[in-house]
């Protein structure tokens, strides 16, 4: 039937990924941070240390880069890109130091005190508390 489809599928995780970013949209503009999508086509294969462009195949977990070394887990490489091309989008540019989470109040300078390292305590905490609001 209609339900087995495979576009339907297609259809019903798009529908739930775009009221996810309606819901992420509004905790942002709520808390005075800025919400950027990105388009993610090609992150998990471009370098986020160097740029680089390598292919590697869904099951290669590990994104290890031919022209620069730079080695990390395939997702937290394409979450750091995704980070970058945000940044770029709001004209905050590439930080050399990498990897951090940033959350850029609205015509507001970055203050140091608004800069979590990622994993760090304060960003699970304010997740948790974001995610049960």
């Amino acid at each position: 039937g209609m339900m087995e489809s495979p576009s339907n599928s297609r259809n019903t995780a798009s529908a739930a990924w775009r009221a996810f970013l309606s819901l992420l949209e509004y905790k942002c503009e709520r808390e005075g941070t800025h919400f950027v999508a990105v388009n993610p086509r090609g992150t998990t294969k471009e370098c986020a240390s160097c740029g680089v462009s390598t292919d590697k195949p869904l099951w290669v977990r590990d994104h290890s880069c031919p022209s620069c070394g730079f080695e990390a887990d395939r997702d937290a490489n394409a979450a750091w890109n995704i980070r970058s091309r945000g940044l770029e989008d709001v004209g905050v540019g590439h930080s050399e130091s990498m990897p951090v989470e940033t959350a850029l109040p609205v015509d507001t300078p970055v203050s140091a005190k608004r800069v979590v390292e990622a994993g760090s305590p304060t960003l699970k905490e304010r997740t948790a508390l974001a995610v049960s609001e």
